[in-house]
């Protein structure tokens, strides 16, 4: 065995105020807008934001009165109607010297761009939602997604300053609500629309160097000279029509800034690093430093020595809270990005070492891991710091079962349960009693039909985060009606029972003698009576999963 290091391995748990790093603002309505300069023909009209308000040619915009942090990162998701006379609306980030007041062109100006009348929004990035197709401007659809920068210029509604487009196959001009989400990490824009996974659109720009046109050259940066812009809505509506709108019903923006230096560390920083040495689920982080995981998944806390080392003593710590540049701690080794105090043994001293958390820990308050570690077998005083990674923990949402296929099996037979919202590790019990899956996904689970299972039973699908959802399993059949009840006593008749809670493997049984099930499925048992005795005889039909109900056939 390798000697022990003077370095421990431990675990550090210290309370520290969560500093927060992200500038946030929530609209869940608009009842209060004392936070908002709306201009032109905005107005708030029964607790939903109206960027353009029923009238002809109308143009409208609504801004955040205080700009925001924008370089560094944001995420911002919105409600919004769209009806399909008006021309359409776009969100907007910009720096224009106009500030909250900035209003740009009417009609197809789409309030951020030329129009007829006034002059552009500069300094500006506009995602629009266009409801109208205009040739002159090159427009692809009338349901037009499409983000537009023209840098420091003015910006345009011409879609030669796209610099990304999409029609999509969604209706964004339906006059009903649909949800648009922007994601922005520095050099990439994420755009959503009603599906909050996967984006619609991504592309390449970044605040300070902007994005390249599809028709070819590059937009360069808004020139905003720091962090912040002004974030809101323009809109437009047609000429000669009313009842026509652009509005939004909610807003909710959070900003995300850089994390500090000391988020690298400088482990290796002697032989060609820092390197990355510490990692959850094998990553550092990305731009952020920062993994989001559900409250109740497992996760793994990674370390490993710099290039060239076979191993590295090393000290694991962490801090409650989101460590930012008001926690650093300097140390002889380096900054640490939080006071390095209140050491817990948790059990080994060289890397490379993962420490697996398992699932259903319930760890809700955000956590700063870094580790210090001896870097150089050949220089066992050489202790530097790892890199640092932020971890947030968040409520999944809860499963839910659409369908169990089939409700009842022989021993041994495959069950899907199809739904939404399945953990990947996600647990099944019947009646309480734990049940082995053989495959998860989102949205199916399998599993093998065990023995013993009772009718009438309880399946639950358990989430790691304690979340459940629980459906009815291999029931009790029903019938609700039969037809051919009567036939000759040499058999052959063709004999069937509607019902509920049949399943494949069914079995029918007629006067004790078996008979010849030709299609059995969740509502039909269809079989073919074999000889009997004139009268009435007594049926007993059968699930795979042994529950019974009984029935008659008359022989004549």
């Amino acid at each position: 065995m390798p000697p022990v290091h003077p370095l421990a391995f431990s675990l550090c748990v210290v309370a520290l105020t969560d500093v927060a790093l992200a500038q946030n603002f929530n609209y869940p309505n608009f009842a209060n807008t004392s936070t908002l300069t709306l201009n032109g023909s905005a107005a708030a009209v029964s607790n939903v934001l109206r960027v353009t308000n029923n009238g002809s040619a109308q143009v409208g915009s609504a801004f955040h009165t205080a700009p925001v942090s924008v370089a560094e990162g944001f995420d911002t998701q919105f409600q919004f109607v769209v009806t399909s006379s008006a021309e359409g609306m776009a969100f907007v980030v910009h720096g224009d010297p106009q500030g909250a007041s900035a209003l740009g062109g009417n009609l197809w100006g789409l309030g951020y761009g030329f129009g007829n009348t006034t002059a552009p929004i500069a300094n500006c990035l506009a995602i629009e939602i266009d409801a109208v197709q205009q040739g002159f401007l090159s427009d692809t659809s009338a349901n037009e997604l499409s983000v537009h920068t023209q840098g420091t210029f003015g910006n345009s509604e011409n879609e030669g300053a796209s610099i990304a487009r999409l029609t999509p196959t969604i209706n964004m001009k339906s006059g009903t609500v649909h949800t648009l989400r922007v994601n922005y990490i520095p050099g990439t824009l994420e755009i959503y629309l009603d599906n909050m996974v996967t984006p619609a659109l991504t592309t390449a720009f970044s605040f300070e160097n902007g994005g390249t046109q599809l028709s070819g050259g590059n937009t360069g940066g808004l020139g905003l000279g720091g962090n912040l812009a002004w974030v809101g809505f323009t809109g437009t509506t047609t000429s000669g029509s009313t009842n026509q709108r652009a509005e939004v019903q909610s807003w909710s923006w959070v900003s995300n800034f850089a994390p500090d230096a000391c988020y690298v560390g400088n482990a290796g920083s002697t032989a060609g690093g820092p390197y990355d040495v510490l990692q959850i689920n094998g990553g550092n982080g990305g731009f952020f430093r920062k993994t989001n995981l559900h409250i109740g998944d497992p996760f793994s806390i990674g370390l490993v020595p710099p290039p060239g080392q076979a191993n590295a003593p090393f000290v694991l710590l962490a801090t409650v809270g989101i460590a930012d540049e008001t926690t650093v701690t300097p140390t002889t080794w380096g900054n640490a990005c939080f006071p390095l105090w209140l050491v817990l043994d948790i059990g080994s001293n060289l890397a490379p070492y993962t420490l697996q958390v398992p699932p259903g820990i319930l760890l809700t308050l955000p956590l700063t891991f870094q580790a210090v570690m001896a870097t150089d077998n050949s220089n066992p005083g050489l202790v530097e710091i790892s890199n640092a990674v932020a971890v947030e923990f968040s409520a999944g949402p809860a499963p839910q079962v659409t369908n169990v296929n089939p409700k009842s099996a022989a021993v041994g037979g495959t069950i899907t349960i199809t739904g939404t919202n399945f953990s990947p590790f996600a647990t099944l019990d019947i009646n309480g009693t734990p049940v082995p899956t053989a495959s998860v996904t989102a949205t199916t689970i399998t599993f093998l039909m065990p023995a013993g299972v009772g009718c009438n039973a309880a399946l639950t699908v358990h989430n790691p985060d304690t979340t459940t959802a629980t459906t009815a399993f291999n029931p009790v059949p029903v019938i609700t009606s039969t037809f051919n009840n009567s036939g000759p006593a040499s058999g052959g008749t063709t004999f069937i029972h509607v019902g509920t809670g049949f399943a494949p493997g069914t079995t029918v049984t007629i006067g004790g003698n078996p008979a010849n099930v030709t299609n059995a499925g969740p509502t039909i048992v269809v079989c073919t009576t074999p000889p009997g005795t004139t009268g009435q005889q007594p049926v007993v039909i059968t699930t795979p999963g042994g529950c019974t109900v009984n029935s008659s056939f008359t022989y004549l």
